[in-house]
């Protein structure tokens, strides 16, 4: 007796979590929903990384309009040039994408001796970078003052290069950088796995509704409980005299406890055997097991279809 109250109080406070849920009556192939690939974890393409510049630069020098003096002062020019980038670890290269320093030099004409010229650092627009367009004259200077001149103003153009140079790299670093991260998965989605069902989204089990015979077994056992306690409290208490002015007459309540003990009891074994009959039938809807009452027994019945 005391063996099938404490079952009944186990199932009644405690439920497993999914027990007595009803089976949906569609099938759970026609619930699932395929998930789009994206959200599958099927893995990104790596994106394409932007290239650092190399820290070289072409050097053009254009002496057609100096005079006669000009063919003698192109490589004189063109040295003084590629030394000073070497201060600043530049070296010279020949490819088209990198940048260009342009430099012109021109005869002042006229009445006046001397050459003006120019000097552009270039990179991919014919717009010369910040701080590396340089203009200059050498007025009655010779050959080797022009030189030295627009060597000394090549330095700076160069010094402003090599911040260039600097900067961009640090953008196109910090680019992929960022380009890396978005592109990584956060780990909130699974890794799609080859030849794996694809996922799918159904409702929830726990969100079913409770078999109605899982409720009445719970409704059975508390109102089993309560009778055992209420024929209990009867059964223990002490016999009372009834009206001292008639004589001594005692009237006892044990035989009402033990008739509602025996009543909770087998109520709360009924609600027991509902509650799992409640629950084999959610899982398994083609058979049917219920109890039966009659002539002071309780039983189960059983039936199904084959």
């Amino acid at each position: 007796m005391y063996a099938s109250i404490l079952v009944a109080l186990s199932l009644v406070l405690s439920p497993a979590p999914g027990v007595c849920r009803s089976a949906s009556s569609q099938p759970a192939e026609a619930e699932r929903v395929l998930l789009p690939p994206a959200s599958r974890g099927v893995p990104k393409p790596p994106p394409a990384k932007r290239e650092r510049l190399a820290a070289s630069a072409s050097v053009a020098i254009d002496t057609a309009a100096a005079g006669e003096e000009g063919q003698l002062m192109n490589p004189r020019i063109q040295a003084r040039v590629v030394d000073a980038m070497k201060a600043f670890n530049i070296t010279e290269g020949k490819d088209s994408g990198l940048p260009q320093v342009a430099i012109k030099v021109s005869a002042l004409g006229g009445d006046a001796i001397g050459w003006s010229y120019t000097i552009d650092v270039r990179h991919g627009s014919e717009q010369a970078i910040s701080g590396g367009s340089l203009r200059g004259e050498c007025v009655d200077c010779i050959e080797k003052e022009l030189v030295e001149k627009v060597g000394t103003d090549a330095r700076l153009a160069l010094q402003q290069l090599r911040v260039y140079i600097d900067e961009y790299n640090a953008k196109v670093d910090a680019d992929n950088k960022q380009a890396e991260a978005a592109a990584t998965p956060t780990g909130t989605e699974p890794a799609a796995t080859p030849g794996a069902p694809a996922a799918a989204v159904g409702p929830a089990a726990d969100g079913a509704p409770m078999h109605s015979l899982c409720k009445a077994g719970i409704g059975l056992m508390a109102a089993g409980i309560v009778g055992v306690g209420v024929g209990v409290g009867l059964a223990v208490l002490p016999d009372r005299q009834i009206d001292p002015n008639i004589g001594y007459e005692l009237r006892s309540t044990t035989v009402p406890g033990y008739v509602t003990l025996g009543i909770g009891g087998a109520a709360a074994l009924a609600g027991v055997a509902l509650f799992v009959v409640g629950h084999r039938k959610s899982r398994a809807p083609q058979t049917a097991v219920v109890p039966s009452f009659g002539g002071g027994v309780v039983g189960l019945q059983w039936s199904g279809r084959f």
